[in-house]
């Protein structure tokens, strides 16, 4: 009996349950998880509810980027679009240095019968669009924090001196996915040699983005109000918690996200989101205990949200195998 419940579980998930865990104990022999939660404890539930709903929101701005992206071919029911992308999601908590994306492709051949180097194409592109917004975003936060006198004294000059110039990058940066977009759907790949293996392999992975402009800026659409509303609203969190500038606790939580959206998360995030946080904030001379609290607060109402969203979606995936 024992054995078959053992079996249930892939080492991947195993390997999160027991880094949570031992992120538990170890957060309880440090400071005590009443000592840690007390901050958060304290924050009226009326606000920590709209937070949590917000977040919520985010998931179904993912869905629809993904219902958007396979709509006008193969017509998918958004429920079933929305449980996948909930899924996805926990995977991608659950699992360390972003195995879990490789579930995306695997779900939308298991219940929407995509194909495989489709829907790598439809993860890559969106992951590529994710990690841009993330990083202008990120821009953005260290061009406008007020705390910009306790940042490192070269970077304290070189927004003073060339600030203009820094939102000029920022512009151009802005429009990385447009070049980006233009590349795929133009012809280098196909300079390739005819019918070779590349060229088939390249084909179909550049077949999988859209077709249309309007299409990519849809996609585009939905990753930014993705972002933003999930930023500003952990941001707020944050800021809640720190009592520092709302700039601030956008550069912090895009430091958290950095360690979530590239391969050095730790199963479950635990340990590298709050550590993402302190990191973006250590230029700013806060006090450690009470920074690190408070991004151990933020990455646990995250992975709350996570958490019990993605179990909702697996159930109703499994309901939906069974039919």
């Amino acid at each position: 009996m024992g054995r078959s419940i053992f079996n249930r579980f892939t080492s991947g998930q195993l390997l999160g349950i027991l880094t949570a865990v031992g992120y538990c104990l170890a957060i309880e022999a440090w400071l005590g998880w009443c000592t840690v939660l007390a901050p958060l404890f304290a924050l009226p539930l009326p606000l920590l509810l709209q937070m949590v709903v917000l977040l919520l929101l985010t998931y179904i701005a993912r869905a629809l980027r993904l219902y958007g992206y396979f709509v006008a071919d193969i017509k998918p029911r958004f429920g079933l679009t929305l449980a996948i992308t909930l899924t996805h999601n926990l995977f991608n908590h659950l699992l360390p240095a972003r195995l879990g994306e490789a579930s995306l492709p695997l779900l939308l051949r298991r219940h929407l019968g995509v194909d495989v180097l489709r829907g790598t194409s439809a993860l890559v592109w969106f992951r590529f669009l994710d990690l841009h917004t993330l990083v202008l975003l990120a821009l953005l936060a260290v061009f406008f924090v007020p705390e910009a006198a306790l940042l490192p004294a070269p970077v304290h000059m070189f927004l003073a001196s060339f600030g203009h110039l820094f939102l000029a990058l920022i512009g151009v940066v802005a429009l990385i996915p447009l070049g980006a977009y233009w590349l795929a759907r133009g012809a280098a790949w196909r300079m390739l040699e005819p019918s070779s293996r590349w060229q088939n392999l390249l084909s179909r992975l550049f077949s999988g983005l859209p077709n249309r402009l309007v299409d990519f800026g849809l996609s585009w659409m939905w990753t930014w109000l993705t972002w933003l509303i999930k930023l500003l609203t952990l941001a707020w969190l944050l800021a809640s918690l720190l009592s520092i500038s709302w700039p601030a606790a956008l550069l912090g939580v895009s430091g958290g996200e950095l360690t979530a959206i590239l391969p050095v998360h730790a199963p479950g995030g635990f340990g590298t989101y709050a550590g993402g946080i302190v990191a973006a904030l250590s230029a700013l001379d806060m006090d450690l205990d009470a920074t690190l609290m408070a991004a151990a607060n933020t990455h646990l109402v995250l992975f709350s949200a996570a958490l019990i969203s993605g179990i909702a979606g697996w159930l109703l995936l499994q309901r939906n195998t069974k039919n």
